[in-house]
């Protein structure tokens, strides 16, 4: 019987360009299960993220056993960093999130009486 964990990634989009990297929207799938994750890259850094529940099976995806394999699976399919990087537009998180009232100002107090409870 076989107990290795099989973790496996697609690439689904190129989000854009941020902060000198790329982004790329993945599906994640973890136990026959497909979530979201996302894969920043640079020529400097890389940073992986996935679903919270399975890093709550597995413990950190960093941690996991499987990492280094996966990233490579993802990696043989990726657009390299050098050819990719300048034909990408800024990450419109606007298109994800709508317009975010910010009216907050770093470091307020925030006044017990503004916040209400549903």
């Amino acid at each position: 019987m076989d107990n290795e964990i099989k973790i496996t990634a697609d690439i689904i989009d190129y989000l854009g360009k941020y902060e000198d990297g790329v982004l790329i929207l993945l599906s994640v799938c973890y136990n026959d299960k497909f979530t979201e994750g996302t894969l920043y890259y640079s020529d400097k850094m890389l940073a992986l993220t996935v679903d919270e529940d399975i890093e709550n099976d597995i413990g950190p995806i960093e941690l996991w056993p499987g990492y280094k394999d996966l990233l490579i699976s993802i990696f043989k399919r990726a657009i390299p960093y050098n050819e990719i990087i300048n034909r990408l537009d800024d990450v419109d998180f606007e298109q994800y999130f709508g317009d975010v009232d910010d009216d907050s100002i770093k470091g307020e107090d925030i006044d017990e009486d503004d916040i209400e409870t549903v």
